[in-house]
């Protein structure tokens, strides 16, 4: 909303993860009255900073597991996508010149604006400008990366406005791959036509979006036992593709149970239509309405491969034992193959419709103690038969892998194992779900200025979701007894009310610390907040029934603040936990050489408690560090599962991915025309797996860069990635969802296959104003 701060610089979303508002400073105007000004924290612009991809904002930390589908983006105040299972929101989303307000949302705002749980950014987009302007970007990147964007905007006639906007990226990513030259293949166009009447503003906005994307990043390592990989012998870890390298994916249509063959890119591509109606209006009461309306067409797929464990292909006696096998190329099946093997399953979601109908309404008044809002939202997704083909397939572990196809030895005869592809066990684990999902919501806020010292805000989201559609269950597919959708399906009906409570208030302990010129306060904050969440449609993809019960997020925390114009602090403990994480796991297990793969969506919870500190300090003219301290350790609770006949408790574990540690530090000074920045953030030791038997070591991402303003309306910039030109893995390891202390020992100096951060990267931008 429009009279909402949604301009809040990073620290609020980090440090005020738990509140609507965060430390206050204050400055006396001539008037007596207090001027509310948020502290700045390095800004906004850090949060677009990944080390781990080039095409979306980071994944901010709470102390909670990250959300698979990333950082939650809403545009003119609704989500991009409402599921990312059905479409990503990059596939239709890009950080572009029709952007005219870029803001981060904290926790609370997230869950009473987005309905989700975590950090979110907003955008809005630009509703034209009262005289002609336009601006160009160009970026490039040392591993070739071209993308450009483009954006004019004026008035018409009779109090009409237009914004036209266009953005193409064409990303190779870094490292090259036989499937295709670019990895990314992005395009969006965006117009406007705004009308400008006495009291408001209505505006419609058309968006048409293409993406064809392989976002995988996964590399073999030798893993040691401190938690540092090795690359090994002839590949290298983020500079080499680990894609298999035909691209062509060949399935049986989960659908119609025909063998198809489906391209990587263009089969499992992303197209959108999306109609933005928005407008506010001013009332004779000073009421402020302000709505967006969306009706969003998706024809959307993903591709997906998971990746196991790394096997050796070894030259067979020739006296072999039942059991033995041997690999040959799949493009050459005459041609035999020795040395490592890499194992995995794919799972590709050819493009399907969805249709997503949106609004948002909400009315808000401003008086001199009182900022209320009360909205209405409504959220309707329609996913048409979704589904995704799998099956199992082996390729070389080498840069650009080619398939490959084995024999076992059955004790008399070599039997062929895979089809002529390499591929077997099509279609096991493979998804589907159709129907709806329906979020109704009324959400209401509330500022209250009690005094000149104490400040209250509140807010609370009342949500209504429903979910009617059909999926294809272990007891369907059973009875269908093939390899697609071939029987009958089972209906699934759950409705859920969620209820969301958020609470903070700010005390000016001490404001008159300084002079009017150069104000310096004390205060504290506190925050309190409870969320609750269910699940969606799409957690019926799989084979078992995912059990879907609502999670409850509650939290609190409790800061203080100082504020001087040489430096501010804001210092909070925090304690946050969320109840029923829900967790599509995949296990394998080796069972005569053969390698067992299990799905099972896994239910648990996390508890955290943590510290956050942030400084910002600026100790002379055109230089400032902005500095932050986290301290957590989140653990899970209730963790118990069986799987292949065994039980399994991951009690008490580190959550994984997740470090206790965190430091950001950025320093930047300017002078005259030029700009100079740096950040480096430091993440402590991470465990790999959910049983804590493996870690990550420590890491730093660094990045750096100077920009040149050589006029008003021409910008240079030169920046670079990970400066440090680190190597290492992040994330999780796969195939060790079960891997125990003892097992772990096996893997010491053994490749294993897992994620990792972008290589040393240096990028150029250029932006040109007219």
């Amino acid at each position: 909303m429009k009279k909402r701060t949604y301009s809040r610089a990073l620290l609020l979303a980090l440090v005020s993860t738990m509140g609507v508002s965060a430390a206050i400073s204050q400055t006396k105007t001539p008037a007596d009255t207090i001027k509310v000004a948020d502290p700045k924290a390095g800004g906004t612009a850090n949060v677009m900073l990944n080390a781990s991809a080039d095409n979306g904002p980071r994944a901010v930390n709470i102390g909670l597991p990250a959300s698979v589908g990333g950082t939650v983006i809403l545009e003119n105040g609704l989500p991009v996508t409402y599921d990312y299972m059905g479409q990503m929101p990059t596939a239709l989303w890009r950080q572009d010149a029709g952007i005219a307000k870029f803001g981060v949302l904290n926790v609370s705002e997230t869950a009473l604006f987005a309905s989700d749980v975590g950090v979110s950014v907003s955008t809005w987009t630009n509703r034209g400008t009262e005289k002609f302007k336009g601006s160009a970007g160009f970026t490039t990147n040392s591993f070739g990366l071209l993308r450009g964007d483009v954006g004019i905007s004026g008035p018409m006639k009779n109090g009409f406005y237009y914004s036209l906007t266009a953005f193409i990226n064409m990303d190779p990513g870094t490292f090259r791959s036989n499937i295709s030259t670019f990895m990314d293949k992005t395009q969006i166009y965006k117009g406007v036509i705004n009308k400008k009447y006495g009291r408001g503003q209505i505006g419609l906005q058309y968006k048409f979006a293409y993406s064809e994307a392989i976002n995988t990043k996964n590399s073999p390592y030798i893993y040691r036992k401190d938690g540092t990989v090795d690359k090994i012998s002839g590949f290298r870890i983020g500079r080499d593709s680990y894609l298999e390298q035909s691209g062509i994916l060949n399935v049986i249509d989960p659908i119609t149970g025909e063998a198809k063959a489906w391209d990587a890119m263009k089969d499992l591509a992303s197209t959108s239509h999306v109609i933005d109606l928005m407008g506010d209006h001013k009332f004779d009461n000073n009421m402020v309405l302000d709505y967006t309306l969306r009706y969003h067409y998706a024809n959307s797929g993903m591709y997906n491969p998971y990746l196991s464990n790394i096997s050796n292909a070894e030259q067979p006696s020739a006296t072999p034992k039942e059991g033995d096998k041997r690999y040959f190329y799949a493009d050459h099946p005459d041609q035999p193959y020795t040395g490592l093997v890499q194992n995995g399953m794919m799972i590709a979601a050819p493009s399907t419709v969805k249709n997503t109908v949106m609004a948002r309404l909400e009315l808000s008044k401003k008086s001199e103690k009182h900022h209320w809002m009360v909205g209405f939202h409504n959220w309707y997704y329609n996913a048409d038969k979704v589904n995704m083909a799998t099956y199992s397939y082996q390729f070389e572990a080498a840069p650009n892998p080619r398939a490959l196809v084995y024999e076992q030895f059955d004790g008399t005869n070599w039997v062929s194992k895979t089809d002529q592809h390499g591929n077997r066990n099509h279609n096991v684990a493979m998804q589907y779900y159709n129907g709806t999902d329906n979020k109704m919501a009324v959400v209401g806020t509330e500022k209250w200025t009690v005094n000149d010292r104490l400040t209250i805000d509140m807010g609370t989201r009342l949500e209504w979701q429903r979910i009617d559609g059909d999926w294809y269950s272990a007891e369907d597919r059973k009875a269908g007894g093939t390899n697609w959708v071939s029987g009958k399906t089972t209906d699934v009906k759950k409705d859920w009310f969620n209820i969301t409570g958020t609470a903070s208030a700010t005390w000016k302990a001490l404001p008159n610390l300084g002079t009017p010129e150069k104000p310096v306060n004390l205060g504290f904050l506190a925050d309190v907040m409870y969320i609750q969440q269910a699940g969606k449609l799409s957690m019926y993809a799989g084979a078992d029934d995912p059990g879907i019960e609502k999670c409850e997020i509650p939290g609190f925390s409790a800061g203080v603040y100082f504020n001087h114009p040489m430096i501010n602090i804001v210092s909070k403990m925090t304690k946050i936990k969320r109840t029923n994480f829900k967790n599509n796991s995949t296990f394998n297990k080796v069972i005569a050489g053969e390698t067992i793969t299990e799905k099972q969506t896994i239910s648990y919870d996390v508890n955290t408690i943590g510290w956050t500190t942030d400084i910002l300090f600026k100790p002379f003219k055109g230089f400032q560090l902005h500095a932050l301290l986290t301290l957590q350790n989140p653990k899970y609770e209730n963790y118990e599962f069986e799987v292949f006949g065994e039980k399994f408790s991951n009690n008490g574990n580190v959550a994984r991915s997740v470090s206790k540690t965190l430091i950001e530090i950025d320093p930047s000074y300017s002078w005259g025309k030029f700009r100079l920045w740096a950040s480096a953030r430091y993440f402590s030791k991470e465990y790999a797996n959910y049983p804590n038997t493996l870690v990550f070591a420590e890491r730093w991402e660094t990045f750096a860069g100077l920009n040149f303003k050589y006029d008003k309306n021409v910008d240079f910039s030169i920046s670079a990635v990970n400066l440090l030109n680190q190597s290492g893995a992040q994330g999780s390891i796969s195939g060790t969802n079960t891997t125990t202390a003892e097992q772990a020992t096996a893997l010491y100096d053994k490749p294993l296959v897992g994620t990792y951060i972008r290589p040393f990267t240096i990028e150029f931008k250029t932006k040109i104003k007219f």
